[in-house]
């Protein structure tokens, strides 16, 4: 299997000191907000100055972050805050229910005008990340302008491409105008994700916006789009902070959490645990499954199911504990990057089920700790899960291909090997500094661009 190559901006990486200006709902914690964050501390550790203005600050509730002096929560007008909360119980001006998560391109009371124009030092660049209940395609336009610089909207799902729907589940309606919209609650051809299209196409649409799209899943979406398809995208991987997420001893991490030393440690996770797209369902399937080879196999079995322990991390994970036929340790939602960290390390492998992911980031998240891979080909898993190499990639929506892949791994005299190639793999795409380089270069570059692009706007002297 080929691994698929990562396109490069033209201009060779220097160290030029830039100065970037994010854009993001929240700095954490959730994957969107944490990704954003990690940018940042990238950028900063590698030289750039850079900023964060975000409607939710998280970066000191326990995340183990520890630069949170350019991160600024934006005020929210408390009248448009109330009026927000009535409308919830007014039906006849209620914006259409989804039956999941959906951007209305309303807006939410955000005071970001104030917080752009206290922006003192000029900026390079601005940087977009996921900015729903945020900013608006009317705001983007509006801050495009005020610092006419080159706009970065790093897509960390659907929704900066479609009507609304972060996830499009199998509709194609972003490749055309969007319109009968699937998750709505009373879909028609002039619903709310026609009329969202329509505004983004509106403000946005002749915006010269690069998108950066960190896994091939999202850059296949983009240039699928109607929306932005004929826009320049840039594949850079996300930054992830190798000196957390590292290989360790992995009895040191099991000690850290309780965890038998002699157990084989299967560990999945997600934010949350029953999104039908974490593909709960698959993974209770697989494990049953992978329970079954066990008791069918012949002695000397290298797998004994008394050693094996599910290692389990996320919210609402009640039912699918329930569910699953071996032992399990809940660490609940782990905010903490340390100790997630050691979740991994303490794992023999790490399993993942999505059927519909940008990501996730626990995928290099897992293999920068030196643990192996099994998932569906699905998301951005393809871009860094090799099977035989760095561990298992199986057909999308086939619990027993997925089973299968726990037991190779788990049953690989060449597991030790798995884990480094794994770890390699992972710190060749997601190394922070590289990452930070990557983006300050593409800005170089774009910047020559738009100031020739400005002077020729210009008039010439009289």
């Amino acid at each position: 299997m080929t691994r698929p190559s990562y396109s490069h901006s033209h201009a060779e990486p220097r160290p030029v000191s830039m100065r970037f200006l994010h854009f993001s709902t929240t700095d954490g914690p959730g994957g969107a907000g944490r990704a954003a964050y990690r940018l940042h501390t990238a950028l900063r550790g590698a030289g750039h100055a850079s900023q964060m203005l975000v409607r939710h600050r998280g970066s000191g509730n326990g995340l183990g972050f520890t630069d949170y002096c350019n991160v600024q929560a934006v005020p929210t007008s408390k009248l448009v805050a109330q009026l927000r909360r009535l409308q919830k119980h007014l039906p006849w001006i209620h914006p259409p229910r989804a039956r999941f998560t959906f951007n209305n391109d309303l807006e939410t009371g955000v005071r970001w005008r104030g917080a752009v124009d206290a922006v003192e030092q000029p900026v390079d660049a601005v940087c977009l990340h996921w900015v729903a209940d945020f900013l608006t395609s009317r705001s983007i336009r509006a801050i495009y302008h005020r610092f006419d610089v080159p706009l970065l909207w790093t897509a960390m799902d659907q929704e900066p491409v479609t009507g609304g729907c972060h996830y499009a589940f199998g509709c194609e309606g972003y490749e055309h105008e969007c319109g009968n919209c699937p998750l709505l609650e009373r879909p028609s051809a002039v619903d709310r994700s026609r009329q969202v299209f329509l505004r983004k196409q509106r403000y946005l649409g002749d915006l010269p916006i690069t998108f950066i799209a960190p896994t091939s899943w999202v850059e296949e979406r983009i240039r699928q789009s109607a929306l932005f398809g004929r826009h320049r995208v840039e594949r850079i991987p996300l930054a992830i902070d190798t000196s957390v997420f590292r290989v360790d001893d992995r009895a040191v991490a099991r000690r850290a959490l309780g965890i038998p030393l002699k157990k084989q440690v299967i560990f999945f996770g997600s934010s949350y645990l029953h999104e039908p797209r974490k593909g709960g369902d698959h993974l209770i399937e697989a494990i049953r499954r992978f329970q079954m080879d066990l008791s069918r196999a012949q002695q000397g079995q290298t797998i004994a199911a008394d050693d094996v322990l599910l290692l389990m991390a996320g919210r609402n994970g009640e039912e699918l504990k329930r569910r699953l036929p071996f032992a399990v340790c809940d660490l609940g939602y782990l905010n903490d990057e340390g100790k997630l960290a050691k979740a991994y390390q303490a794992a023999d492998v790490f399993i993942c089920p999505s059927i519909e992911d940008a990501g996730p980031m626990m995928i290099p998240e897992s293999m920068l700790c030196g643990t192996p891979v099994v998932a569906f080909h699905a998301g951005g898993a393809p871009d860094l899960v090799v099977s035989g190499l760095t561990g298992y990639l199986a057909r999308v929506n086939d619990a027993a291909d997925l089973a299968q892949g726990i037991v190779q791994v788990l049953a690989s005299p060449q597991r030790v090997g798995l884990g480094e190639a794994a770890a390699q793999a992972a710190r060749q795409l997601h190394e922070p500094h590289d990452v930070a380089q990557r983006y300050a270069a593409l800005v170089e570059e774009l910047a020559r661009g738009h100031h020739l692009a400005g002077d020729e706007r210009r008039p010439a002297a009289a």
